[in-house]
């Protein structure tokens, strides 16, 4: 199951903190590997009805070496609407 945690999203001065499941990943992985999950998960986004989009990293989870667009359940990061999204990957 992918674990998705929110966390805010407004441009800040301030490094954004990793969540649990970046920060589990990150010790298992080698630091060259896990700079290229970064931008894999980067690539993967959703785009809510508001219009507004959201990449996986940014909501605190991590998509790599997947494949398919899969549909899942998330609270959107601007308009703080519940619903369905497709993930898709974006080149």
């Amino acid at each position: 199951m992918l674990e998705l945690i929110l966390y805010n999203t407004q441009k800040t001065k301030r490094k954004m903190e990793l969540s649990r499941t970046q920060k589990f990943v990150k010790w298992f992985s080698s630091k060259a590997k896990f700079e290229k999950i970064i931008e894999e998960s980067k690539q993967w986004i959703f785009k809510c009805e508001c219009g507004k989009t959201t990449s996986i990293w940014d909501m605190g989870g991590v998509r790599s070496g997947a494949k398919g667009n899969p549909k899942i359940r998330l609270k959107c990061p601007h308009c703080q609407k519940v619903s369905w999204q497709i993930i898709y990957k974006e080149n």
